[in-house]
């Protein structure tokens, strides 16, 4: 990469100049799933029932729609897409075995008369498998009583056709039918061997959710090591995690698991590998797993997806792939009985990222019902946050945001308040970079806070209040408390009524105008959250009184007041000051 030489007064992009209203263009995509190809320069959401979509700057998007392919037809229809799979044998343990045909179609439309596949494609993952070289699509085929599969697909073209390779896992063992269907049709003999009729521990009839997860929402990652995992799972049995083959983004049959835990308290399983969210009926839905900074961070959204619902994304960090996961509070995203966990009484696992707001900022309507989001840490070195919203007066219709996120001062995930509109601030610049003088923060605020506990039956959603930041570091207006920048760095902590929210400050436009604004966002060690903004007409000047060698007229000096000696300029990484200004070089 090349060094990039930063004036401090120069660090907010060209995309936060100007007047008149920032070009957006909106989609509707339920449940996006984010990806980017690298040899195009696009991003791409793809979401339920095939809706689909791409952009080249996160902001002004283009709906289309994936084809299917089978062995007749680069178009084929839903109800023939997923009759027959291509991959006819897989190696367990080094012995090449054949793999049985499995019509997802037809299991997932085993209950009932009048199912109708085209509303039961739901919330596709897409990859890029290094090995296979190939765009791999993990989809959801849903059916009525957790008869559901989650199936691989494979296109050379992201856009697609896309052609059904296999199953990856399979819910509901105990489906009947007179056109034969049955366990035998699935890989479970796969997994744990021949059987002369399904398992006790499988059959489960109407209680299946109580024990085992409906196979649905797959996330499919890479991480730190290179090895392909998938997370997946919806409500009832809580979110699980499997081990994939990299070779052919299949299940990894070669990993076994141990029956761990019983009743609706087990955590792992032979078939479906380890449980590491949710269980006994408590909601969450929409898992997404991506390593930022130093951990693997999972996110669940809590809730119903409809307005008044409580869909709220919730979230939980870990060292390790498949956990455990824990909270700010340390609490295990696992549950060990039934909690309410959305609304006024409900409980408070998960960091809070945000929630349902309005009268915040430009916006002509406040968001709610905001979740199912997928996240990347982007090859650009920032990290974005996608999800679909539903709106306070919008009925049921939904969109697509994006807002970037960064890490705080313990290394939790805050959302920036505003969407994305081309800020290139990264975390990076956070940590190591003091991008406000003290003057220039102080002022009058906007403040909100996503608590937790909102009632949504009555659509209540968080609204702002007016605060001042004094230049002596305390607070006055509607809340009092203090604030202070931590010296050579965005971050700042901002105690409101006690209550300390470690978070960061960073340049953005209040959409859909051009009005620039200096914003906050942050979190407690309970898991809430805070934003804050004040508009401002000037973007920031450099800072020159870090040290006092910031007054020197010329010269180049590192931040101990060193000069270097060369008078050439720097080619280390690192922060300097040169003829009296703070120079980022990265």
């Amino acid at each position: 990469m090349k060094r990039l030489l930063t004036f401090l007064g120069m660090i907010v992009p060209l995309a936060l100049m100007g007047q008149g209203n920032i070009t957006m263009k909106r989609v509707s995509v339920h449940d996006p799933s984010i990806v980017f190809n690298q040899n195009t320069n696009y991003w791409y959401v793809f979401g339920s029932h095939r809706a689909s979509a791409r952009t080249r700057d996160l902001m002004s998007w283009t709906a289309f729609t994936a084809p299917w392919a089978n062995a007749t037809n680069n178009n084929a229809p839903n109800r023939l897409a997923f009759m027959t799979q291509e991959v006819t044998k897989v190696t367990i343990n080094g012995k090449e075995v054949d793999f049985p045909n499995f019509n997802a179609m037809q299991w997932s439309a085993t209950y009932g008369n009048g199912y109708n596949i085209d509303g039961n494609m739901w919330a596709p993952d897409v990859i890029w498998n290094k090995k296979m070289e190939k765009w791999c699509m993990y989809l959801s085929i849903n059916g009525p009583q957790w008869n559901s599969s989650i199936i691989l697909l494979t296109s050379n073209n992201i856009e697609g056709p896309y052609r059904y390779q296999a199953p990856v896992v399979i819910s509901g063992f105990n489906v009947t039918s007179d056109a034969g269907v049955s366990y035998k049709n699935t890989d479970l003999e796969m997994v744990i061997g021949k059987q002369n009729s399904l398992p006790t521990r499988y059959n489960r009839g109407n209680k299946w959710g109580s024990f085992f997860p409906h196979c649905i929402d797959p996330c499919v990652f890479y991480d730190e090591e290179g090895q392909l995992w998938m997370s997946y799972g919806s409500w009832s049995g809580g979110i699980w995690i499997l081990k994939l083959n990299g070779d052919n983004g299949l299940r990894d049959y070669d990993t076994t698991y141990s029956v761990q835990g019983s009743g609706e308290n087990m955590t792992s399983d032979p078939y479906f590998g380890k449980k590491i969210g949710g269980g006994w009926y408590v909601s969450g839905e929409a898992s997404y797993i991506e390593h930022i900074g130093d951990h693997y961070y999972l996110f669940i959204t809590n809730g119903g997806l409809e307005q008044t619902k409580g869909y709220q994304m919730r979230v939980f960090r870990s060292d390790n792939p498949d956990g455990p996961y824990t909270d700010p509070k340390g609490t295990s995203a696992i549950y060990t009985s039934y909690k309410l966990n959305y609304g006024p009484n409900g409980d408070t696992r998960g960091e809070n990222i945000f929630g349902a707001y309005g009268s915040w900022g430009n916006m002509s309507d406040g968001e709610r019902s905001q979740g199912h989001n997928s996240i990347i840490a982007a090859p650009d070195g920032r990290t974005y946050l996608v999800y679909h919203t539903r709106f306070q007066n919008g009925g049921e219709g939904h969109q697509v945001r994006v807002h970037q996120v960064f890490l705080n001062q313990d290394g939790w995930l805050c959302a920036a308040p505003f969407e994305y509109t081309g800020e290139k601030t990264t975390d990076t610049d956070i940590a190591t970079t003091e991008l406000f003088s003290k003057d220039y923060i102080i002022g009058d605020y906007q403040l909100l806070v996503h608590r937790y506990g909102l009632n949504h039956d009555k659509k209540e959603l968080a609204t702002p209040v007016t605060i001042k930041l004094n230049a002596d570091g305390s607070v006055s207006g509607d809340r009092t408390g203090t604030w202070e920048i931590i010296p050579g760095t965005c971050y700042m902590n901002l105690k409101i009524n006690n209550i300390i929210y470690k978070g960061l400050l960073v340049m953005q436009l209040m959409e859909p105008k051009r009005q620039k604004a200096v914003a906050f966002t942050g979190m407690t060690t309970s898991g809430s959250t805070a934003w804050a903004y004040k508009e401002v007409s000037e973007e920031p000047s450099s800072i020159t009184e870090i040290t006092p060698v910031a007054k020197v007229a010329k010269g180049i000096y590192d931040l101990q007041g060193r000069r270097i000696a060369n008078g050439q300029k720097p080619t280390t990484k690192g922060i300097y000051i040169i003829n009296g200004k703070k120079v980022v070089i990265k």
